[in-house]
């Protein structure tokens, strides 16, 4: 990880260095060409460096005797991005991570030899013993931008609704490749292809093959004991997206393609009705529908991310209302009994109506959950309150046809408290997140299937600063 600092370093040294250099070497050239270099260091000094300071408190307390987690860590990155040229701009930005405390999170449970989940991916997954080296180089790309136009090609953030940074660990999600944006007034057309994938609790750049089964591959479909961690074959992801932005609706289509191994399409549409007064109605509708590309990325079925003839649909709704400040939604999420519901959780957080923090709907089919969500923002939007709950039925825990996780059915209640500072600490970002997951009374759960799923409280205290 050292190299890539010094690379990234030698980039930027390069590029504040080059003006002078040249004008070293070309000191009797023409007054002209002397000042177009100057002009081109100037040009340079005027870009941006973005700070970013970051500080995670993760506790996680399980029912009864089983272990319980907590861990304390810190963070900071530094940013260089270049003014346009002639619509043309490069940027590079690195980040590294102290751990100051932590308990139990690189042992497993005594009763049921499970490890920890949430803690550890706030720092090196693939080394959880590494405390003295945790940096990596994150972006470093050049791009072109002009009215309606952007290219990015090397490593950047892409944002879309199942493919996207999941900033909600100590780092984000970081991509690979080529992305473009094309916006003519309302409509707005993305086009993507990553061959590289950097995730969240991750240091190291891997191919997108190798990024499969970075996190738990969970329980094989056909109860064997091989899973696809290491196996899958995969070229890439190809992404296309389509939005339209209006007023009162918003609507937009994204298509993904792991290639050699699924297909997704994603198609959601927003808006909103107005009512006499000052409360507005709020409705949404979205919708999936995946399926298995050739082998599924093995030629052994017991090897492959997807069997090869697996498919899955789901069915999101929205309804709510709105008043300045506030909004209350009532949400619905409905996967069908054809096969699992699969996207790496390598590569971002599903973004389904009903999604709350600490929980993901990857690697279920046959379920269906209801979420019920109000948000409110005081002190001129400065402090904002969410609250969510929501009930939650997964096929048996046992069936690992649809339930990949083994996830019994369960309630969870979601409490944020987010304030943005103003004025002398402007830039200041403070986060407390309290989540809870308790199984039905009536599910007699095996342990293993317990800890860290349900009858568990997570708390998250996060101070972000960026300048």
């Amino acid at each position: 990880m050292k190299r890539n600092f010094v690379i990234g370093l030698v980039f930027l040294t390069f590029l504040f260095a080059g003006s002078g250099t040249l004008k070293a070497q070309h000191g009797h050239d023409s007054e002209q060409e002397a000042t177009n270099e100057r002009l081109f260091g100037k040009v340079l000094e005027s870009g941006s460096f973005e700070f970013h300071l970051r500080s995670f408190f993760m506790s996680t307390i399980n029912q009864g005797a089983l272990t319980d987690y907590s861990t304390w860590g810190t963070g900071a990155g530094l940013g260089y991005f270049s003014p346009r040229w002639k619509g043309l701009g490069v940027g590079f930005s690195g980040f590294f991570v102290f751990r100051h405390y932590e308990n139990n999170i690189q042992e497993l449970d005594p009763t049921t030899g499970v490890g920890n989940r949430y803690e550890i991916t706030l720092y090196d997954v693939h080394h959880p013993s590494n405390y003295k080296d945790m940096d990596r180089l994150e972006e470093l790309y050049i791009s072109y931008q002009n009215e309606n136009l952007s290219v990015w090609a090397g490593r950047h953030h892409f944002e879309s609704p199942l493919l996207n940074a999941s900033d909600n660990r100590m780092r984000p999600n970081l991509f690979s490749g080529i992305s473009i944006d094309y916006t003519p007034g309302k409509f707005h057309f993305n086009g993507a292809w990553f061959s590289h994938v950097i995730s969240r609790g991750s240091l190291e750049w891997l191919p997108v093959e190798e990024s499969f089964g970075f996190y738990n591959t969970g329980r094989n479909p056909l109860g064997a004991d091989e899973s696809y961690k290491h196996h899958v074959e995969s070229k890439g992801i190809g992404i296309v997206g389509f939005e339209y932005l209006a007023e009162d609706v918003h609507i937009q289509s994204w298509n993904y393609l792991s290639e050699g191994v699924f297909g997704l399409s994603f198609l959601q549409g927003t808006g909103t009705a107005k009512f006499n007064g000052a409360v507005d109605g709020v409705w949404g509708v979205q919708g999936f529908a995946q399926t298995a590309i050739g082998d599924g990325g093995n030629p052994d079925p017991e090897k492959a991310y997807i069997l090869p003839d697996e498919k899955s649909y789901g069915l999101g709704l929205r309804a709510g209302i709105k008043w300045p400040h506030a909004l209350l939604t009532f949400n619905y999420l409905g996967v069908s009994t054809h096969g699992r519901f699969l996207f790496p959780r390598e590569w971002g957080r599903e973004q389904f109506f009903v999604s709350l923090q600490r929980e993901r709907f990857e690697g279920l089919g046959g379920g269906s959950s209801f979420m019920i969500q109000y948000d409110h923002t005081f002190i001129h939007d400065k402090l904002k309150i969410s609250v969510g709950a929501s009930h939650t039925d997964t096929a048996d825990f046992e069936d690992v046809r649809l339930n990949k996780y083994g996830i019994p059915n369960y309630y969870h209640f979601s409490g944020l408290v987010d304030y943005r500072f103003d004025g002398f600490f402007k830039g200041l970002d403070l986060q407390l997140l309290v989540v809870g997951k308790k199984q039905y009374k009536n599910q007699l759960t095996p342990v293993e299937y317990v800890i860290n799923r349900v009858n568990m409280v997570n708390t998250s205290i996060i101070l972000d600063y960026r300048f």
